[in-house]
């Protein structure tokens, strides 16, 4: 098993699959635990972000500049866990489609979670990652990020639709200092989220 936050790290990967409170029965923590590890073996993450004191032109529209309110500076990132598991989820589609869907749920939350722990690196009071797509803002932004920060030098690339390649690759932006906190309608999740349709949210109001 990683190194990370298990509680976190399990909670956001239930949420992937799609297995709240009444239904983590259905799988197993052994199984989460031996896919987590094959993600970790296979993952080569990469995060790489430039900082600019105001926001890039393309920041200047809503909902950024509401996220960006109250805020000193502006973080522009892009990160990537790698091509090789991108081979792996196709390999068991093929070859074990139940352990490929818990593979994808689990790199994807792994990604979350590694991005998170580097950003706790960077030095400056960061507000919660805010990708394009997430609030109402255009998913197309991305090739803005990618102009910027020129992540083809390490493997990622944008294809058709703004979809990033290797699929497990995340660009956005990070408010410095200000006021921004972690909200539902950020959430790529919000229209199939079972937490929201419970009254409840998946994370903490602190973060």
């Amino acid at each position: 098993m990683c190194s990370a936050n298990s509680s976190v790290l399990k909670n956001r990967i239930y949420v992937y699959l799609g297995y709240y409170a009444d239904r983590r029965r259905d799988i197993s923590d052994e199984l989460i635990d031996d896919v987590l590890g094959e993600v970790e073996k296979l993952s080569r993450f990469v995060y790489r972000y430039e900082y600019f004191d105001s926001p890039p032109d393309f920041l200047s529209k809503e909902p950024y500049t509401s996220y960006f309110r109250d805020s000193r500076g502006v973080i522009v990132s892009a990160t990537t866990l790698g091509l090789d598991i991108d081979r792996r989820i196709k390999l068991l589609s093929k070859t074990d489609p139940a352990r490929s869907v818990v593979f994808d749920a689990c790199a994807s939350a792994y990604l979350e979670e590694r991005a998170d722990r580097f950003e706790v690196s960077i030095p400056y009071p960061l507000a919660p990652r805010f990708c394009p797509g997430y609030g109402g803002s255009d998913v197309s932004d991305i090739r803005h990020i990618f102009d910027i920060l020129k992540p083809e030098k390490f493997g990622m690339t944008l294809g058709e639709n703004f979809y990033m390649i290797p699929s497990k690759s995340m660009a956005g932006v990070l408010a410095v200092g200000g006021t921004a906190k972690r909200q539902c309608g950020n959430c790529a999740l919000k229209s199939d989220c079972r937490y929201l349709k419970e009254g409840e949210k998946c994370f903490s109001e602190k973060t």
